[in-house]
């Protein structure tokens, strides 16, 4: 993403450049992740809790294919882009990375 972009698209980062990113949030920071297709509230009321658990949550999005192996064919129904634009709109998330792997263990 470029830095020029403002408010919640500054939010969505590059998964090459995540770890430098990442150093400049605060600590202790949360990282969790998922899907977030359709989102509803029980998807904020969790992000509100693990924003509470550090100073800085990064949510890691799972890219289209990723849902697609993990979740079947009829899925996402929200393109990757289009759900991490709402995911970094809302205020417990200070970062959005999307990945394409079946868990986020690389990033």
């Amino acid at each position: 993403m470029n830095n020029a972009l403002v408010g919640f698209e500054r939010k969505i980062i590059d998964p090459a450049h995540a770890a430098v990113q990442a150093a400049q949030l605060p600590r202790p920071m949360v990282f969790t992740n998922g899907v977030f297709d359709l989102l509803h509230r029980g998807h904020v009321r969790y992000l509100e809790v693990a924003r509470s658990l550090g100073d800085a949550l990064i949510l890691g999005l799972n890219a289209d294919a990723s849902v697609r192996r993990n979740k079947g064919p009829a899925r996402p129904i929200t393109p990757e882009l289009e759900r991490a634009e709402v995911v970094a709109a809302l205020s417990p998330v200070d970062a959005v990375v999307i990945f394409a792997e079946d868990t986020p263990g690389e990033i």
